[in-house]
C-alpha cells in the first residue's frame, strides 16, 4: 500500500485549521464520495489554494493561467506509479504572477501540532509567489550533480533530495507552487537535462523502414505499412490487465531534431561567437595554386551555402547525433531514404530560416543552415545519395563516368575520363522514383542512379557535394591492398631462410621501433597476416610512414641495397598472378608514401594537392606495369585533388572523428535487445554524456586554467599545470653543474642588455644566481603534443623531436627543459639539446630522393655537445629505428617524422642550389 500523502479539501478535512489534510489517494477518493466539498460563493478568492488545484494534470490550463474564479473541487491525486514521484506544473504567467501570495521564510506563530505529514508553509495573502525558489533549485542541482559525478544511485539520489525538501518544509520555507518535485528522474526532466526529453522515438516498419511519429501511429486504421507494395506490420496489440488496448511497436528507431538541438545550442553562452562570419571573405581564393588552405572554410563550396553566416565548430558537444539506424543488417536504398527523412524535413525548415532565442540577446534571431557535404565512406555515400554500387559494372565511380574495366587500365589514371552530370543525375532520379521497379533498375542500369530524400534538398548536388572519405579509401583501402594482397598475398615476404627470412627480419624491425607515447602502436609480430589486428586506420597510416625503412630491412642483400629478382616462394602454393620482382615493387611504394604525406596535411595549396594526386596515378600505373589488380578505391583517389579544392585539407572532413564517436558508442552497455531498443540506449547515452561534458566544462576552474594558459602560451607551448620549483644549477644535472654555463651563455645572448655574469663573477653586471633562475620542466606540450626529456625518467620515449634550423629539420635528444627568468624580464622556456651526428660517410638509401618529403632521416648512434635552443624550435616528434649498416659496419639510427602540419620544409623539387 502507498505511503504517499496528498492534500484532501473534502467537507471534513477542509474543517482543518489549514484548510485541507494530508490522505492517500485510497482516503481521497473515498472522501470525495462521503464528504463531498462545500461550494464557495463566487466572491470568495481561490487563489490561495492555487497549488492544491494545479495536482491535477500539468498540461491543462490553471486557475492562475486563466485569470477567472472556479469553483472549489474535490482534488483528485494524479494517475501515476506508486514509485513515481514527479508532479509537474505549469508555470504562472507574468500578468497574473502579482495576484498571487508569496510565502515567507519565516513561519507565523506556533500552530496546533499535527502528524508529520501536515506541516505545510503558511502563505499571506499580501505577498507575491516567486516563480523559482533558489532553496529548491540547488536541492535539484545537488541531486543531480551527486547522481552523475557522485555516482549515487538513482533511488540513493532521490532519498538526498528528500531528506532536503522535507528540512526545507520543517523550516516552514518550502514553496506550495510550483509544487516541488521528489523523484531523480523528475528532477532532470524538470532541469532540462533528461535525455527523453530530446529522442523522438519513431515506429519503423519492419520490412520498408517507413517512419511514424507517435501520433501517425495512433491515427491509422490498421498496423498494417502503408507503403505500397509493403508487407510489414508496424505493432501488435494486446489488452493490458485495465482491460485496455496497447499498442507495442514491433521495431523503432531513435530521432534528435535539428531544430531543437540548435536551440539549445544558441542558448549557450558563447556558442553564438563561434560562428564564424565568412560574409567578408573574398570566394574563389584556392583559384590561386600557391594559396594555402588550412580549414573546410577555405573550400570553394564553402562560399556556395545559401546561408548569410556559416560556422565552423569541432567539440564534442557542438555535434548532433541525428539518429542511430537499427541492425544488425545494414539497410538497403529504400530503407536509408525512410531514416533520412526527418532529419531532411527540418534541414529543409532551416535552409527557409528559423527564429530562436540566442543567449544574451533580447530578439529572436533567424538561424539559417545549410548542407555542404555528404562524408561518408564509399557504401553509405553510393546508398545515400542513391547512386549505382561501387562494384556496378558500368557506374561504379560516383564522380565521373569510369567503367569497371578501365580500373585495371591506364585510362583510369590519366584524367581521360569526364566528370558526372549532377542535373542529369538529379533528372534521372525524380524519374526514377514514381516509375515501375523494372524502369527503375533500367534507369540504375542506364544513368547510375536511383531516388533519394537528399534530392529534393534545393541545392543539392549528388556528386559535387559527396565527399571521398579519405581513411577509408587510402588507409583503410589502397594502404591495406598493398600488404594484405600484394605483400602478404603474393608471398613477398616470406619465412624461408629462418632468423633471417624476410619474414623473421619483417617482424624484428616491427617490434624494434621506438614510438613517440602519443602515437598509436603497431601490434607486435603481426606475422605477414597470421595475426591479422591491423584493422585501424590510424594503424595503417602509421605502418605506411616507415613502410619504406621495414620494407628495405626486410629485402636487402648483404651490401645493403634492394635486389631485382623474386623471394622464394614456399612450397605447395599457388604462385601469385603479379610480378613479385622487391626492386621493381619498391620504385612504385615510395611514390604510395609520398603522395599520402602530401595529401594528408593539415594545411596545403592546390599546386601540392595535384602534385600529391600525380604521385598517386604514378603508384598505381607502376602497379599496372607489375599486373597487380587495382580495386575501385585507387581509381576513385584520383578525385583527392578536386576534393581539396571543394572542401579544404582532408584534415577537415575526413571520418576519423565520427569513427572515435563509433568507438565511444561501442562501449555503451545494453541489455541486448533488438527492434530499436539498443539503439534507444546508444543515443540516450550520447545525450547524457554531452550533458556531463557541458557540466564539466560549465565554470570549472580546470576551464579557467585552460583559457588562461591558451592567453598566455606563446608559440603554442603550454606549461605542465603545477609551478615548477627553482633548482641549484650547480647540482643539477649529470655531471653536475654541467647545465649552468650553457645556460649562462644562452641568456647572455638572450639579454644583452642585462650583461649577465656568473654569480662567482668579480665583473660587473647582473649576476646570474645559480639558484634564482631556472625552474626545471617535467614535459611542455607544443602544438598539443607532448615532449620530454632524459631528465625525466618517465619521458625517455618523448624525449626525441626534429628541430627546425632555417630550410631543415635535424634529429634531436632532449636532455633538460628550464624555465629561465632574471629581474623583471618575462621568463622563457628553452630546450638542452643533442643533435644525432650524422656526415657524409653514410651510404646512399633508396628512398633519398624522397627522403625530405618522408621526413626521413639517418644518423649514427652517437649524440653531439649539449646545446640550448628555444622551445619554439621544435617542430615534431619522430620515430627512432634501429638498423646496422652492412657496408659501415656500424649501427644506425633512422628517424621519421610525424609532423602532418604541413609538407615538409623542404622542397623536393629543389636541388642544392635551391633551384
Amino acid at each position: 500500500m502507498s505511503t504517499h500523502r496528498y492534500k484532501c479539501s473534502c467537507a471534513r478535512c477542509s474543517q482543518h485549521p489549514d484548510g485541507f489534510m494530508y490522505q492517500t489517494r485510497q482516503v481521497i477518493t473515498k472522501h470525495a464520495k462521503k464528504y463531498p466539498p462545500v461550494l464557495k460563493p463566487p466572491g470568495v478568492d481561490t487563489n490561495a489554494d492555487a497549488g492544491a488545484n494545479s495536482m491535477g494534470d500539468a498540461s491543462g490550463p490553471s486557475s492562475e493561467s486563466e485569470g477567472t474564479n472556479h469553483q472549489e473541487r474535490p482534488e483528485i491525486p494524479p494517475q501515476v506509479r506508486e514509485d513515481e514521484y514527479d508532479f509537474e506544473f505549469q508555470h504562472m504567467d507574468n500578468q497574473h504572477a502579482e495576484e498571487q501570495p508569496q510565502y515567507l521564510a519565516e513561519r507565523r506563530a506556533p500552530v496546533q501540532e499535527l502528524q508529520d505529514f501536515n506541516f505545510c508553509p503558511v502563505a499571506w495573502s499580501d505577498v507575491q509567489v516567486p516563480g523559482k525558489c533558489p532553496g529548491v533549485h540547488l536541492a535539484y542541482l545537488n541531486t543531480v550533480i551527486g547522481n552523475v559525478f557522485g555516482k549515487q544511485s538513482i533511488q540513493a539520489a532521490t532519498d538526498t533530495l528528500n531528506n532536503q525538501l522535507n528540512c526545507m518544509l520543517l523550516e516552514g520555507v518550502l514553496p506550495e507552487h510550483p509544487c516541488p518535485i521528489c523523484h531523480l528522474l523528475s528532477t532532470k526532466c524538470r532541469l532540462g537535462i533528461d535525455a527523453d526529453q530530446w529522442i523522438t522515438q519513431y515506429a519503423i516498419c519492419p520490412e520498408c523502414w517507413k517512419h511514424f511519429t507517435p501520433a501517425q501511429l495512433k491515427e491509422l486504421p490498421s498496423p498494417e505499412c502503408t507503403v505500397p507494395d509493403c508487407q510489414g506490420v508496424l505493432y501488435n496489440e494486446h489488452t493490458d490487465v485495465k482491460g485496455k488496448r496497447v499498442q507495442t511497436s514491433k521495431k523503432i528507431m531513435p530521432h534528435v531534431s535539428l531544430i531543437r538541438s540548435l536551440r539549445h545550442m544558441f542558448m549557450r553562452p558563447g556558442f553564438a561567437k563561434s560562428v564564424r562570419d565568412s560574409r567578408q571573405d573574398r570566394p574563389g581564393q584556392n583559384e590561386d595554386e600557391d594559396y594555402v588552405m588550412t580549414d573546410m572554410h577555405d573550400g570553394m563550396l564553402w562560399h556556395e551555402l545559401e546561408t548569410n553566416t556559416v560556422c565552423e565548430i569541432g567539440e564534442l558537444v557542438n555535434v548532433i547525433c541525428a539518429a542511430i539506424m537499427p541492425g544488425p543488417k545494414e539497410p538497403n536504398v529504400v530503407q536509408i531514404n525512410h531514416c533520412l527523412e526527418p532529419s531532411t524535413h527540418k534541414l529543409l525548415e532551416l535552409k527557409n530560416g528559423v527564429k530562436m532565442d540566442v543567449y544574451g540577446e533580447e530578439e529572436l534571431a533567424d538561424v539559417f543552415a545549410d548542407d555542404e557535404a555528404l562524408a561518408c565512406d564509399m557504401p553509405a555515400s553510393h546508398k545515400c545519395n542513391g547512386t549505382a554500387g561501387h562494384s556496378h559494372d558500368f557506374h561504379p565511380c560516383a564522380f565521373c563516368d569510369v567503367d569497371i574495366v578501365k580500373i585495371n587500365t591506364p585510362k583510369g589514371y590519366n584524367n581521360s575520363w569526364t566528370n558526372k552530370d549532377d542535373y542529369h543525375m538529379l533528372h534521372q532520379s525524380f524519374y526514377s522514383k514514381d516509375a515501375t521497379p523494372a524502369c527503375q533498375e533500367a534507369i540504375l542500369r542506364d544513368h547510375g542512379v536511383r531516388f533519394s530524400i537528399l534530392n529534393v534538398i534545393s541545392g543539392w548536388l549528388p556528386s559535387r557535394k559527396s565527399a571521398l572519405d579519405f581513411m577509408h579509401c587510402i588507409f583503410l583501402g589502397i594502404i591495406s591492398h598493398l600488404f594484405m594482397r600484394v605483400l602478404f598475398g603474393g608471398y613477398m615476404l616470406s619465412g624461408m631462410g629462418g632468423v633471417n627470412s624476410p619474414k623473421q627480419c619483417f617482424e624484428d624491425i616491427i617490434n624494434a621501433v621506438r614510438w613517440p607515447s602519443h602515437v598509436t602502436r603497431l601490434p607486435k609480430n603481426i606475422c605477414l597476416g597470421e595475426n591479422q589486428s591491423l584493422k585501424k586506420a590510424d594503424e595503417w597510416c602509421r605502418l605506411l610512414t616507415i613502410t619504406p625503412v621495414i620494407l628495405w630491412w626486410s629485402w636487402r642483400d648483404a651490401n645493403d641495397k634492394i635486389p631485382d629478382t623474386e623471394p622464394p616462394l614456399p612450397p605447395n602454393i599457388v604462385a601469385p598472378d603479379f610480378s613479385c620482382n622487391c626492386h621493381s615493387l619498391y620504385k612504385a611504394i615510395p611514390f604510395l608514401c609520398t603522395g599520402v604525406r602530401i595529401l594528408a596535411s593539415h594545411t596545403i595549396s592546390m599546386a601540392q594537392a595535384r602534385t600529391g594526386q600525380s604521385f598517386l596515378a604514378h603508384y598505381c600505373l607502376e602497379c599496372l606495369q607489375l599486373r597487380i589488380p587495382l580495386t575501385i578505391n585507387h581509381q576513385a583517389s584520383m578525385h583527392t585533388a578536386d576534393m581539396i579544392k571543394k572542401f579544404g585539407p582532408v584534415y577537415a572532413w575526413w571520418l576519423f572523428a565520427f569513427e572515435q564517436f563509433n568507438g565511444m558508442l561501442e562501449c555503451v552497455h545494453h541489455n541486448g535487445h533488438d527492434g530499436g531498443w539498443i539503439e534507444l540506449t546508444l543515443l540516450w547515452n550520447w545525450i547524457n554524456r554531452i550533458i556531463k561534458v557541458q557540466a564539466q566544462d560549465r565554470g570549472s576552474m580546470m576551464t579557467q586554467i585552460a583559457v588562461y594558459q591558451s592567453e598566455a602560451a606563446e608559440d603554442n607551448v603550454r606549461l605542465p599545470l603545477r609551478n615548477a620549483k627553482l633548482i641549484n644549477l650547480h647540482a643539477y644535472g649529470s655531471p653536475q653543474g654541467v647545465f649552468y654555463p650553457i645556460l649562462l651563455q644562452y641568456c647572455h645572448s638572450l639579454w644583452p642588455d642585462l650583461h649577465l655574469v656568473g654569480d662567482l663573477s668579480c665583473n660587473n653586471g647582473t649576476p646570474f644566481y645559480m639558484n634564482k633562475v631556472a625552474r626545471a620542466l617535467t614535459y611542455i606540450r607544443k602544438d598539443g603534443i607532448r615532449y620530454g626529456c632524459t631528465m625525466n625518467q618517465h619521458m625517455h620515449a618523448d624525449s626525441f623531436a626534429f628541430i627546425s634550423q632555417g630550410r631543415t629539420r635535424v634529429p634531436v635528444q632532449i636532455t633538460a627543459l628550464f624555465m629561465v627568468g632574471v629581474l623583471d624580464v618575462v621568463p622563457h622556456v628553452c630546450a638542452v639539446v643533442r643533435r644525432l651526428v650524422s656526415d657524409d660517410d653514410i651510404p646512399a638509401m633508396p628512398w633519398d630522393l624522397y627522403a625530405s618529403t618522408l621526413g626521413i632521416h639517418i644518423s649514427y648512434t652517437e649524440l653531439g655537445p649539449q646545446e640550448v635552443v628555444p622551445v619554439s624550435w621544435i617542430e615534431c616528434p619522430l620515430a627512432l629505428i634501429p638498423v646496422h649498416s652492412n657496408v659501415l659496419k656500424k649501427d644506425l639510427w633512422i628517424t621519421v617524422s610525424f609532423d602532418h602540419a604541413g609538407n615538409e620544409p623542404e622542397d623536393y623539387l629543389e636541388d642544392e642550389d635551391g633551384e
